[in-house]
């Protein structure tokens, strides 16, 4: 592979001859080795991914999680307390949350992490918030509108919106509570059908909300309640399938719905994907390694991790990772296979914590994976032209 230079022959080239090594050449390697990069990226990314491990304060199952700031939290689940995570001290510590409660929601704005709802003891619903402002390291509480557990949380431009739920017991909840962090306002609005143990992330000004336990005939749901934060204004579309205790996450302008299960206790897993481009507002599909529900999902630096899951035990440790740039899909593994747990990011690190395992037991495990550097990505591709160029020169 070369250039054509207009060197003369003075040079020792003749006009139009050929001659490796000039600007031109280097440009083209460049070029060579930011393709590489992209296709190589999803197998490298999951070769140099850096995994650790750490431990919560106590092993719990059914927590919220979430990041703000430099912090990722990690809630509940069987417990009256938070871990948190600094990313800039690599610190882990501990503070109380305002009541021990399980099937909890979490979603961050601005510079708060907001604890909502969940079932406290005796499976009592709460309506508590609990708000952690990631400035100045103080906690404080709010209410939702409605106690509930089982609902779901995102945050979308100024919002963090907690929607549907469980509520005395057994009924499903089509309430929305909405929280403005601009003004430290609550306003409430409503799904467009009840529901409980649905999903919820955020793509663009869009947050979305999916599947769940409803009322209709088959127990399960396949509607997606879409809220346009620069409007606000509420749609609806359609998941593939209709399932609940699946996850979401959202890479780029992807928001993506994974696994479940078709029915009222968790028989049938599904391996879907249900992808949503917030730039089309259009859908398409893709599928897990493994089929399976109580799964858990994070996103950073352009990739999409779902870890764990299973219906019935041994639980899975697989973790599918999905490319935003490229759309491929590989995998890895979790420490321990499990079910349950929570997953949040936070800078380079996705973390993946607790849930139940496979010895029957609430695991302390934290799993933490560090994307590498996209500069690492591209030094290794053209590591690999350079390889090639001096096979290809006879070297």
């Amino acid at each position: 592979m070369g250039t054509y230079s207009t060197l003369s022959p003075a040079n020792g080239h003749a006009e139009g001859s050929y001659r490796p090594g000039g600007k031109r050449e280097l440009i083209v390697w460049f070029a060579v080795a930011a393709t590489l990069a992209i296709v190589w990226s999803a197998e490298a990314t999951a070769q140099m991914l850096s995994h650790t491990t750490a431990l919560l304060s106590t092993g719990r199952e059914y927590m919220a999680a979430t990041s703000v700031r430099n912090y990722a939290i990690f809630a509940g689940g069987g417990s009256g307390t938070a871990d948190l995570f600094d990313v800039n001290s690599g610190q882990w510590s501990v503070a109380n949350i305002s009541q021990r409660r399980d099937y909890l929601a979490a979603a961050s704005v601005d510079k708060y992490a907001l604890i909502a709802g969940g079932a406290g003891s005796g499976w009592v619903d709460s309506a508590n918030v609990d708000i952690f402002n990631a400035e100045t390291g103080q906690w404080t509480t709010s209410a939702l509108s409605q106690a509930r557990w089982q609902l779901a949380g995102t945050s979308v431009g100024k919002y963090a919106i907690f929607a549907g739920g469980t509520h005395n017991l057994s009924q499903f909840s089509n309430r929305v509570d909405i929280f403005d962090s601009s003004t430290g306002q609550w306003s409430t609005a409503s799904l467009s059908a009840a529901r409980s143990a649905l999903v919820a992330t955020s793509a663009g000004n869009y947050a979305l909300f999916a599947g769940g336990l409803d009322n209709s005939g088959t127990g399960v749901s396949d509607r997606v309640d879409i809220f346009d934060s620069t409007t606000g204004n509420w749609s609806t579309a359609t998941l593939s399938h209709a399932r609940d205790n699946m996850t979401a996450t959202t890479v780029g302008r992807y928001a993506l719905f994974a696994g479940g299960f078709n029915g009222t206790g968790g028989h049938g897993e599904y391996d879907t994907v249900d992808i949503f481009d917030s730039a089309t507002a259009k859908w398409s599909t893709a599928y897990l390694s493994v089929a399976r529900g109580w799964l858990a999902a994070a996103s950073t630096d352009g990739y999409a991790f779902f870890g764990g899951g299973g219906n019935g035990q041994p639980y899975t440790d697989a973790v599918d990772i999905f490319n935003g740039a490229t759309g491929q899909w590989t995998t890895t593994s979790l420490s321990q296979g499990r079910r349950d747990l929570a997953a949040t990011s936070i800078g380079d690190y996705v973390l993946f914590a607790g849930g139940y395992d496979n010895t029957s037991t609430m695991s302390r495990t934290v799993d933490i994976f560090q994307v590498p550097e996209p500069a690492s990505l591209a030094l290794l591709a053209l590591g690999g032209v350079f390889l090639l160029r001096r096979r290809s020169s006879g070297a």
